[in-house]
């Protein structure tokens, strides 16, 4: 089954979100992303890894832009973000928000705003 394209944009947009929460992008946080989405999308990983990289070149990224930008996306493609594609976003972010220290407040913070911002998404 393909995964929606813009769902997968989203997702990478969430990644680097999280990833930016504690004002820096670090090496370890790349990495993660790239193998959990790996992992979790298999042929669809090239295209998070795509968006988040060109979220990366940004001169000045803006965490809740990206933030925003991810939940129009998911609030416009509902019919597609189903049960098992919240529990890979989930995992994805949290996997990224721990691969540097643990997770931090801010990024716990974030993920329990994603979590209750999809649920509040009816389908």
């Amino acid at each position: 089954m393909a995964i929606n394209t813009v769902l997968v944009q989203a997702l990478a947009e969430l990644a680097y979100s999280i990833a930016l929460a504690d004002g820096a992008l670090e090496q370890e946080e790349k990495d993660a992303f790239n193998r959990t989405i790996e992992a979790e999308l298999g042929k669809s990983a090239w295209l998070a890894k795509n968006r988040f990289s060109i979220l990366d070149e940004r001169v000045s990224p803006n965490i809740e832009q990206a933030y925003k930008d991810a939940m129009f996306a998911i609030k416009n493609n509902q019919s597609d973000f189903d049960e098992e594609l919240k529990r890979k976003f989930i995992k994805v972010i949290e996997k990224i928000a721990d691969s540097v220290d643990g997770l931090r407040s801010y990024e716990r913070e974030l993920i329990n705003r994603f979590r209750k911002d999809i649920e509040l998404i009816k389908k």
